[in-house]
């Protein structure tokens, strides 16, 4: 059984290591064999860089470490070589303003230089890399290879600080110089999370060809249901007797947890790669996507936004390919898509020439990452949480139900008013969900159930919890007459629809309650349950 390697990164670490590898090379090939420059963008941790090495060896003509895969049968059997300059701009840290972000790069374009036998002497990026191209092209006598992994880590890392514009700055004259160079180039390829219009890479002319949505690479990183099964058989069957069960429960209980990354709508959705490596390492689930690194830029945008769930993941919007965003415009649905949060999870065609598309969490691991990121954003309201890590979900298994939602009511009390936003019945269902995620109680929200939807439900094996909530307006003139109209009408819908029966033969004990929210003060005013 091969190895797993969750720290190697590189293509011919790998190889030389024995550890295993999930078959790609189809698609290298396919890219490799047209001239020009290329552009993809796919969340962190996602297997770029594994992408791009696998690149860089095959046109150092590094033939030995494809022994045996797709692209030794598809390749012709002499494989010419390159000069190769290969850039990795998410290495170190971009925080400490553009005079740093400056030496980082120029710091790798004089290891490049090096790798090549060449000499460059600017001090400016843009200058080096222009250099380091013409040299390397008059020195082997052959257009030369470049690749840029993390093209956009530099401006992540610089939104919403002083220094932004010089930064884009920078960053547009340096991409300039690689574009104007295209003469000298045999082949480009360029990753990142996202494609920002402020960079010339992408204004102009000889943009670069994006496979972001292209449905031929809609599944070129990640793992497909079929390649998880044929490579990491071994480390299924292990893994599964280690946790006391069966291969095809295993197998379920990934799909929910690390599936549905899907970048490219009618395409087949994929598993997290890094995420699917852990698990079979460490043999336990967990959630491994919270360490990968959230953009720090999208945090804030979280933070300076209302918190509205509903319209990131219910609104069906139009399936647009263009990905390039305005830093000034940026939308919090398209940049969580970008940045892996979201999926494309259903599409519909509405005209002969317009699909809709409605995006929604891939997977588990990732919607708990969500809540879990927005709730850190809110320091208040986090350590206000902090008491109850584990005695919310005691109360579920001591089947308690005044002690579960004495705590539900403590952690509506400690929301800040500020933080609020627009208030609605889905403003309190979805803090009641991050609530539940964020200790990891088992929960669904808004489930239809015979034409009728059930709010949200928490449930374990122990005890499930149905949910009907109401709204008392702040507006109404007798506040107390209406609450208590308010529960019972949220009761006698409990009682009446029978939300509460399929739940039965699930869960020890069932309850159905009934809860009244204040629009007004945010809090939990009455609730009851049957």
């Amino acid at each position: 059984m091969k190895r797993i390697a969750t720290d190697i990164f590189t293509f011919e670490n790998l190889r030389n290591n024995d550890c295993l590898y999930v078959d790609k090379t189809k698609y290298i090939w396919e890219i490799a064999k047209s001239e020009g420059s290329f552009f993809l963008s796919r969340p962190r941790r996602f297997g770029k860089s594994l992408l791009l090495s696998t690149f860089k060896a095959f046109f150092q003509g590094k033939k030995d470490l494809f022994k045996g895969l797709e692209i030794e049968r598809l390749a012709p059997e002499a494989w010419e070589t390159y000069p190769v300059i290969h850039l990795d701009l998410a290495s170190g840290s971009s925080y400490e303003g553009v005079g740093a972000i400056e030496e980082k790069i120029k710091l790798q374009l004089r290891d490049a230089a090096i790798s090549l036998d060449v000499e460059i002497e600017s001090s400016r990026p843009s200058t080096m890399l222009h250099d380091l191209i013409f040299f390397a092209y008059q020195k082997y006598q052959k257009q030369v290879v470049v690749l840029v992994d993390e093209y956009d880590k530099p401006i992540l890392d610089s939104m919403s600080k002083p220094y932004i514009n010089d930064v884009l700055e920078l960053m547009a004259g340096f991409y300039q110089e690689l574009k104007s160079a295209n003469d000298k180039e045999r082949f480009v390829f360029i990753t990142g999370v996202t494609k920002f219009a402020h960079v010339s890479l992408f204004s102009g002319s000889n943009n670069p060809t994006d496979l972001t949505r292209n449905k031929n690479y809609a599944t070129m990183l990640g793992y497909t249901e079929d390649e998880l099964r044929a490579n990491f058989a071994e480390h299924i069957e292990e893994t599964a007797k280690e946790l006391e069960t069966t291969p095809d429960v295993l197998l379920a209980y990934m799909k929910q947890y690390y599936n549905g990354m899907r970048f490219v709508s009618r395409c087949e959705s994929v598993y997290n790669p890094v995420s699917v490596g852990k698990l079979f390492v460490n043999q336990r689930f967990d959630n491994y996507w919270i360490a990968t690194g959230t953009p720090r830029f999208l945090l804030n945008m979280v933070k300076d936004n209302p918190f509205r769930l509903q319209d990131l993941t219910r609104e069906w919007v139009a399936d647009e390919n263009d990905d390039k965003y305005d830093l000034n415009e940026l939308d919090l649905r398209s940049v969580a898509f970008q940045s892996g949060y979201l999926s494309i999870a259903e599409w519909k065609r509405v005209s002969l020439t317009e699909w809709k598309i409605r995006y929604d969490f891939p997977n588990r691991e990732i919607r708990d990452s969500w809540y879990k990121n927005v709730l850190t954003t809110k320091p208040h309201t986090y350590g206000l949480l902090m008491p109850l890590i584990i005695s919310l979900p005691e109360a579920l298994d001591d089947k308690n139900v005044e002690s579960f939602m004495d705590k539900v009511c403590y952690f509506f009390s400690g929301i800040p008013y500020e933080n609020a936003g627009e208030i609605t019945e889905g403003y309190f269902r979805n803090h009641l969900r991050t609530l539940f995620c964020l200790f990891g109680i088992p929960n669904q929200c808004e489930i239809m159930e015979a034409s009728q939807r059930v709010d949200i439900v928490a449930q374990t094996a122990k005890m499930a919890l149905v949910f009907e909530l109401k709204m008392l307006s702040k507006d109404e003139a007798d506040p107390e007459s209406k609450k208590t109209l308010l529960l019972n009408e949220a009761l006698e819908q409990l009682r009446q629809k029978g939300y509460a029966e399929k739940y039965k033969n699930e869960s020890e004990e069932v309850h159905s309650v009934g809860i009244v929210f204040d629009e007004k003060t945010r809090k939990v005013v009455c609730w009851k349950s049957l």
